[in-house]
């Protein structure tokens, strides 16, 4: 079949075409795609050049679909939905490669231990994990610390608040104190990014413990409770990285489980749940208990 005059441009920019559209906004659509929002507004207009088409009016910051633009935004809309139901159709079994982002303890302590099960159920899928930044400062409230163009599901905490990415709440964030069995030590274990993290949680659980400067702080919780358990004090660390180690006695509980507030989720780009592996992960992840 001949080329009989397509631009490739054209058919190229239709995902950020609709992206624009469906948000309203060249910003929510760049942070969508990982691009700058200067980068997506040149894309744009780069479009509209080619097409001769106004799609979008402009008054200040704000954007809105011309009527030209509105249907050239819903055609690319149909055309990738067909695009994406072809692949899907294509394959008989979920399959492909799954790029997973995840705050480095909780990858190491909660998700490393699980995988085996999600590669039993689905073999096909090949899986990828990489580690995300966290950001607990007070002042920001559930940042993207990572590119969503590049990682297909990341497992974060926050508070559900990711306006142009999809959230889906996997279980309550709870705090708790543990050292290891046989250990008298009341020596708390600092933690650098969670630094007020010890007294609000001695504010809820009513016990006392030296607020004194603490000999050894650790960026991760992994390198925590490693601490915690060569003797060197007391680590307050997320229950989700410790379960396995107060189930079978290697560590014991100094204090009770406090909820933080704040809760775990896997967070993808909207595009990202008509993919097969993608969504099958996503499923598998609700499925398992909240107290694993």
């Amino acid at each position: 079949m001949q080329n009989d005059g397509r631009n490739i441009l054209i058919f190229g920019a239709l995902p950020i075409l609709e992206a624009a559209a469906r948000h309203n906004s060249f910003t929510k659509a760049a942070l969508e795609f990982g691009i700058s929002q200067s980068a997506l507004s040149r894309r744009i207009q780069r479009l509209e050049l080619e097409t001769g088409i106004a799609l979008f009016a402009r008054r200040g910051r704000t954007i809105s679909l011309t009527e030209d633009g509105a249907r050239l935004a819903e055609a690319a809309r149909l055309a990738l939905d067909l695009v994406e139901a072809a692949r899907d159709s294509a394959t008989v079994s979920t399959e492909g490669t799954l790029t997973l982002g995840v705050l480095p303890s909780l990858g190491s302590r909660w998700l490393a231990p699980l995988l085996a099960g999600f590669r039993r159920a689905y073999p096909g899928v090949y899986v990828r994990v990489e580690t995300i930044d966290a950001d607990f400062r007070s002042d920001h409230k559930d940042p993207v610390t990572w590119d969503p163009s590049v990682l297909d599901i990341v497992i974060t905490r926050g508070h559900g608040g990711w306006r142009t990415l999809d959230a889906y709440k996997l279980f309550d964030e709870h705090m708790i104190a543990v050292r290891a069995a046989g250990e008298h030590l009341e020596t708390r274990i600092g933690h650098s990014t969670r630094s007020g993290a010890w007294q609000a949680y001695l504010d809820k659980a009513k016990i006392s413990i030296a607020m004194d400067r603490p000999g050894l702080v650790f960026e991760h919780y992994y390198m925590v409770l490693e601490a915690v358990r060569s003797g060197a004090g007391i680590g307050l660390v997320p229950l989700a990285t410790v379960k396995q180690d107060l189930q079978d006695g290697t560590l014991v509980a100094f204090g009770p489980q406090i909820a933080t507030g704040a809760s775990y989720y896997a967070v993808t780009a909207p595009r990202n749940t008509t993919r097969a592996a993608p969504a099958a992960f996503i499923e598998w992840l609700k499925d398992i208990p909240t107290d694993q």
